[in-house]
């Protein structure tokens, strides 16, 4: 590991979300700074990186009720899942390990059983990260996320509503959100900064040239 990319890289980090809460004054500054910096480290990236062979296993289907906050884990799902565990379950999540890493896609398909069989659920990573800073803030927790958020980064994957939000910031950080109304502050991988809230979420998108989009107003 570099060392000095991953000092250079948390300075950075911390100087955006702070320019999140003073953009008027140090916004022209830090968009440039910034820019310079990742376009330095792809670059570096590029020229030493060697083409990798993925070595992929078995895929697992996570089921949750948001409700009840009640998990069941499909070992293997080339069997199909029945219909009533189906409608049991409003969040259904793929956990595909690759190189043993864990990488998890949100499906939201009304009938598994073909997604199943067809076996083509699995779309591929992001060809760039999306964001550089999201926090969570609901006036009595603020807790930075971005990081806990890359294995989910993968081609039109649908994360941050509020589903997928209760069930997230459970695994990672023991916290329950369902009654809570919460900000999610962003700072993409542009600088462009924006927030989001309950009823919004995103969805990645390789043929979108930021790499995602954003949906508001829509409460799933």
């Amino acid at each position: 590991m570099n060392y000095t990319y991953l000092l250079v890289g948390a300075g950075l980090g911390g100087f955006s979300y702070y320019a999140y809460n003073n953009s008027e004054i140090l916004f022209p500054y830090i968009f440039k700074i910034v820019n310079f910096y990742h376009e330095t480290v792809d670059y570096y990236a590029k020229t030493e990186e060697k083409p990798i062979k993925r070595k992929h296993s078995r895929i697992n289907l996570i089921c949750y009720n948001t409700t009840n906050k009640e998990e069941m884990v499909r070992q293997d799902i080339k069997e199909v899942i029945d219909t009533e565990t189906n409608k049991q379950y409003d969040l259904k999540i793929i956990e595909k390990n690759i190189n043993d890493k864990l990488y998890y896609k949100r499906l939201y398909e009304n009938d598994l059983n073909n997604l199943i069989n067809d076996n083509h659920f699995f779309l591929g990573f992001l060809d760039n990260k999306p964001f550089l800073q999201i926090s969570y803030d609901d006036g009595f927790r603020k807790t930075d996320i971005h990081l806990q958020l890359k294995p989910f980064y993968i081609d039109r994957s649908r994360i941050l509503d509020k589903k997928f939000m209760i069930w997230f910031m459970l695994k990672y950080f023991s916290y329950d959100i369902t009654d809570k109304d919460y900000v999610l502050k962003i700072i993409d991988n542009n600088i462009k900064m924006f927030e989001i809230k309950n009823n919004d979420y995103i969805i990645l998108r390789n043929d979108n040239a930021d790499y995602y989009e954003v949906v508001t107003d829509e409460n799933i």
